[in-house]
């Protein structure tokens, strides 16, 4: 688990008011429910469901205001621990890979910049001002609503956007649906943040995607026409689908989840054969059991602050698998077609440096890293060189080797004779076990591969 207690909130409740239907239907919030439980859970963290609103008039307090007013007392009244708070709105996707935001907080106020619609946001802030006093708000502050993470430290702050909403109720309401229109909670929170000069930072752009027919992120370059994955998937973390039509909500977030769901699924990325081989249909690539112990082993959050350096990548099967493990990956491989196939495994992903370079030749350098997988030359001096050269080099490295069980190899040997002489440890088989036949005939005599010296 995370070193750290944090927690994404989702306000899910279905207003009782039966004009509330203008979504289109509520599929969306399960859907982002699911996207968001799988990230929490890659991450260490834990999804929380904002469900028990303390007040039941929701067309006078809205889900969205009332969110503020209640999160503390939910939480506590839930007996949920946590260091850091993460309120999303159900109208989100995390991309399946989104890099862990609370890393990005500096534990202070953190939200995303809301510049999509500066004519909403002037007309906004200049009908909210009178109640304010007048304040000048600066809209180069102005922040979004549908996500902003905050901790303990912000609770009085809460409380006072609380009481400033409860004692101006009807004026507020009156100014969201009968002459401002613009929106509900978001101007007033905004005031109630800058008047008392709260310390807010900014999350960068990828991690607030929204409006995403204005910025045309839901097409693709069809001029180069490399490949057709949408922009907004390409380049964004966390997806909101707002700033459109609200009665194309559901359609719109069903589409996308047809189109990713997938990537949701744990062992998506090592069961689908179009995106991964494995030793029956490549002999030169590691079984499926192999990536599935892998990932299993790796797929955990300490795993992600580290490098893993692969000494041999070839066609990037296991390549990708690692890709999903750590926060950074360091393919390498003598030949320029394997790289190439390699970078077409990783597409989606941008935790991939990719080196052309012989391993052997006394021009490469060791990169540093923390976890190597060693598979470039096959021989008894190869794979002795390789183990030497990190130990020497590197910091107390986990190694990961294949072939250990392949009778035409010496790499059983050469594995058992470091682990002897650096007193090391054989940690971890992984992979098929002794009898498993490849697609090319070859019989294993014992476990396909290793980890030695894991964390």
């Amino acid at each position: 688990m995370s070193d750290k207690k944090n927690i994404v909130v989702i306000p899910m409740i279905i207003p009782k008011d039966k004009n509330l239907d203008k979504f289109g239907g509520w599929q969306w919030m399960l859907n982002s429910k699911t996207a968001w439980k799988y990230w929490c859970k890659r991450n260490g963290y834990e999804l929380v469901i904002y469900d028990e609103p303390s007040l039941e008039d929701t067309t006078k307090y809205k889900i969205t205001t009332q969110r503020w007013f209640d999160i503390f007392n939910f939480l506590d009244r839930k007996n949920i621990k946590y260091d850091q708070v993460a309120m999303v709105d159900a109208s989100s996707f995390p991309k399946w890979n989104c890099p862990d935001f609370f890393k990005l907080t500096d534990n202070k106020f953190t939200v995303g910049l809301e510049n999509d619609n500066l004519r909403w946001i002037y007309e906004s802030v200049q009908g909210y001002k009178n109640i304010f006093n007048n304040y000048e708000l600066d809209i180069s502050k102005y922040f979004c609503t549908q996500f902003v993470i905050f901790n303990k430290s912000h609770k009085e702050l809460f409380k006072k956007f609380e009481k400033f909403y409860k004692d101006n109720v009807d004026e507020l309401v009156k100014l969201q649906t009968k002459t401002v229109k613009r929106g509900t909670d978001q101007t007033p929170f905004n005031y109630v943040m800058q008047m008392n000069n709260v310390d807010i930072n900014y999350l960068p752009k990828p991690f607030r995607l929204s409006h995403l027919y204005r910025k045309e992120m839901l097409g693709h370059n069809w001029q180069l026409n490399e490949d057709t994955i949408p922009f907004f998937i390409k380049y964004g973390y966390v997806w909101f689908f707002s700033g459109f039509d609200k009665t194309q909500r559901d359609n719109l977030m069903r589409q996308v989840w047809e189109l990713v769901k997938d990537r949701y699924d744990e062992d998506f990325f090592i069961n689908n054969n179009n995106i991964i081989e494995s030793k029956d249909v490549n002999k030169n690539a590691t079984t499926l059991k192999f990536k599935k112990d892998i990932y299993n082993t790796f797929n955990k959050p300490h795993f992600k602050n580290m490098t893993l350096l692969e000494l041999g990548c070839n066609h990037g099967n296991t390549t990708r698998v690692y890709a999903e493990c750590f926060g950074k990956v360091i393919a390498v491989d003598m030949f320029e077609d394997n790289i190439k196939k390699t970078k077409s495994k990783c597409q989606d992903v941008n935790n991939v440096q990719f080196i052309t370079a012989d391993v052997y030749d006394n021009k490469f350098k060791l990169p540093e890293a923390d976890v190597v997988h060693i598979d470039a030359g096959h021989t008894y001096q190869q794979v002795a060189y390789d183990i030497d050269r990190c130990i020497d080099q590197l910091d107390n490295p986990i190694f990961i080797l294949d072939d250990y069980g392949n009778p035409k190899q010496e790499i059983k040997k050469v594995i058992n004779d470091k682990v002897k002489q650096y007193q090391l440890k054989i940690d971890k088989f992984i992979g098929e076990k002794d009898g498993f036949v490849c697609t090319h005939g070859l019989a294993f005599n014992d476990r396909e591969g290793v980890i030695i010296n894991l964390k």
